[in-house]
């Protein structure tokens, strides 16, 4: 089952509410992070945080998990969000631009504007969710360069580098 985390700032918490409860119906896993009731005096770089180091977390033992994040500002979620190790956070415009992000950088966390409809942002998750990254040589060694540089400060091409046939496919 897939493991969705969930935070809010003021600007989020209705429409974050309300995601929630379409993801619990949805039959995926919800873990909240947010505010138990409308704080309209909180900060999103916390809840940023914590919903990135959620998903990190849970990825790095193997859970099928995905951050999402309803916020006041949708790209100073993203900007907080990134900041976390192992964090890759998108705000996404469309289910097929969800999907882009998964694809292209296998994006974890989903940052969604407060003012979203309710809707479209369910959309955004859903494709969010269950999309996956390319298993393209050219796609992981990507990832393994940002993640050097996330680690070392350097891309020196640490990351092994595979033939196409060394590459597990799973389509």
């Amino acid at each position: 089952m897939t493991r969705i985390h969930f935070a809010v700032d003021h600007g989020g918490y209705e429409l974050g509410r309300a995601l929630e409860q379409r993801a619990t119906d949805g039959r995926f896993e919800v873990v909240w992070h947010g505010a138990d009731e409308l704080d309209p005096g909180d900060d999103y770089p916390v809840y940023a945080i914590a919903v990135a180091q959620a998903v990190v977390k849970d990825q790095d033992a193997g859970i099928d998990a995905f951050a999402v994040l309803v916020v006041d500002e949708a790209l100073a979620g993203v900007v907080a969000a990134n900041k976390v190790n192992g964090a890759r956070a998108v705000t996404t415009t469309s289910p097929r631009a969800a999907a882009t992000a998964r694809a292209v950088v296998d994006a974890n966390v989903l940052v969604i504007d407060g003012v979203a409809f309710e809707e479209s942002a369910w959309l955004n998750i859903y494709a969010f969710v269950s999309s996956g990254m390319d298993q393209t040589v050219e796609r992981g060694r990507q990832i393994l360069q940002i993640e050097e540089y996330e680690n070392a400060g350097t891309i020196e091409g640490w990351a092994v580098q595979l033939e196409p046939e060394q590459i597990l496919r799973t389509y």
